[in-house]
Parts: structure tokens; C-alpha cells; sequence
């Protein structure tokens, strides 16, 4: 019935697997847990290797990184379930009936995003401010709000989709690095004619980045949304009309030229990054940042 897919790549994910049994025992369904390594160190790979010996749970290690969309469809590839559960490897449930609420809502060729959540507690670590932060922000909303504001966008941290469609629409393997695969894939569902249902059941988000190094994926994920717009063709409307942060750069560069722009955030830039980093970062200067950084990269 169903594939609990958790890429995995230097986190031990011991405690998530753990949840996940305990909850599809007392569902008593038919389902495996599989855990992929994408080339982890090997003290990670030592941490996790003894999953392999519970009942239900298919541990493999590849021997070379093959990235996070490719590692995603090999997994979804091999699942010969009726539905697969992708969630990312720094992730805690925080319902006990996590699997139970996806599976009443499992219908067709359904496609089900349940969100994410963060501890209330600030970081000890004020380098992790700004993950925190934005995450509480930008990523903590709920359903009726995902809905309406991201469309048939999808979070490859914790969706639920029917393992038919998936072998037929799944992640698009030319981009390798971090960022908007999973925008990806939602238009390429929406294409398909498949629009997500939005659910209040989150995974709360646990692997939070320093800030120096939140901004430099943030870096790469801008890049790969610029290679998204310039291939995606005659569907770069659609896109654009689902996504608020290209809404927001075309606005901004009607009443300020791109070049201008571009040229304002190389002066900017050294400023922004340090308050960012700092102990009080604020996410309306993060969001000024990003679209001067797309300005810049969009030469």
C-alpha cells in the first residue's frame, strides 16, 4: 500500500524511521520504509547501517552522490507500493496520526502536500537565526494559505503522491543541486493536469543551516529558478502566475530597471549579507536580497 521514501545524506535518521514504524504498525498496512544514502561520510552511513535489520525497512547505499532529484526517482522508481511518502531526512513527526491523515485523504492519482513546521523555540545558535526565522515566516502556514498562494507548487520535504502518476510525472534530473526541483515538478503535475491537495500535516523541519550557508543555497536555488524560466517555455506564464517571488521581481523591475537593480545590490550586497548573518536577521531585508541576487544572475 505504501513507500515511506527518506533520501538520506549525512543525517542519521534513526529517531524518523523509528516514528514512522511505530505509526504504520498500529494502521496495520502493508508498506515499506526505504532509505536511500546518497554517498554519505561514513560515520553517518555507520549511525544508520543498522536499520537494515528491522522488519519493512530497505536500506541502500549508493556508491556515488547522484543528487536530490535523481535519488528521489530511483526511490520512487523502485517502490512497487500503490502510494510513496517522500520526506526529508531532518524531519520529526509531530502528530501520531501523520500517516493516518494522508491516507484518508489518498484517492485516484492524487498528489498531497502536508507542510512544515518549526519549534517555537529560538535557536540557541544565533547563526541559525535566519533559517529559523524564514522558516517560521515563509514555510510555517498553513493549508488554506499554501493553497492559495502556491498553487500546484509542491515541498519535496513532505508530500504524499499515487505511485502511477509518479512514474509518469517525477523529478526532472538536470537539476542536480539544491532548489526548486520540486517547483518543478509541480508544474510539470499541473501540466499534466494534476493539481495538489493542500493538508494541515506538516513534519517539523529539524535541520537547521547556519545562516552563511542558508544564503549561499539560497544563492543556488535562485540559479536554478532562473534555469527553470528560460526552459520551461510556453508554460513560463503559469509559472510566473503561481509563483509570488517572480510576481514580486517583475514588478520591482518595472519600476526599476534590471540593470539598475543589479547594480543597487552590488553596493548593497556586503551590508545585507552581514545584518543577515547577524543576531537579528530581518526577512523583509532577505526578500530585497534574493531579488537583487536574481537581478544580478539575470544578466
Amino acid at each position: 500500500m505504501l513507500s515511506v521514501n527518506i533520501p538520506v545524506f549525512n543525517i542519521e535518521v534513526s529517531d524518523l524511521v523509528m516514528q514512522i514504524k511505530k505509526q504504520a504498525e498500529i494502521l496495520a498496512i502493508d508498506y515499506d520504509i526505504r532509505i536511500y544514502d546518497d554517498c554519505s561520510d561514513d560515520s553517518i552511513k555507520l549511525k544508520n547501517r543498522w536499520l537494515q535489520e528491522i522488519p519493512h525497512v530497505i536500506y541502500l547505499e549508493l556508491p556515488k552522490n547522484i543528487g536530490r532529484s535523481a535519488i528521489r526517482n530511483k526511490m520512487g522508481f523502485d517502490s512497487t507500493r500503490r502510494y510513496q511518502l517522500f520526506i526529508d531526512a531532518d524531519s520529526r513527526l509531530v502528530t501520531d496520526r501523520f500517516l493516518e491523515k494522508y491516507l484518508n485523504h489518498a484517492s485516484g492519482e492524487c498528489v498531497i502536500c502536508g507542510g512544515t513546521s518549526y519549534s517555537d523555540k529560538k535557536p540557541v545558535d544565533t547563526k541559525k537565526m535566519l533559517r529559523w526565522k524564514y522558516g517560521h515566516v515563509r514555510e510555517a502556514v498553513p493549508a488554506s494559505i499554501r493553497a492559495d498562494k502556491k498553487g500546484f507548487i509542491i515541498s519535496s520535504n513532505n508530500f504524499f503522491i499515487e505511485s502511477n502518476l509518479f512514474k509518469k510525472v517525477h523529478f526532472r534530473e538536470e537539476l542536480n543541486s539544491y532548489g526548486h526541483e520540486d517547483t518543478l515538478l509541480g508544474l510539470d503535475l499541473f501540466i499534466n493536469g494534476t493539481k495538489p491537495l493542500h493538508i494541515d500535516n506538516p513534519v517539523e523541519h529539524t535541520g537547521i543551516e547556519d545562516s552563511i550557508i542558508f544564503l549561499d543555497k539560497t544563492r543556488n536555488a535562485l540559479k536554478n529558478l532562473l534555469q527553470i524560466s528560460k526552459t520551461v517555455g510556453e508554460n513560463g506564464p503559469v509559472l510566473k502566475s503561481k509563483m509570488n517571488f517572480l510576481k514580486q521581481y517583475e514588478k520591482l523591475t518595472v519600476l526599476i530597471p534590471q540593470p539598475v537593480t543589479s547594480w543597487l545590490f552590488k553596493q548593497l550586497r556586503v551590508c545585507l549579507e552581514r545584518q543577515l548573518t547577524g543576531k537579528n536577521p530581518r526577512i523583509f531585508l532577505f526578500d530585497l536580497y534574493k531579488l537583487g541576487y536574481y537581478a544580478e544572475i539575470n544578466r
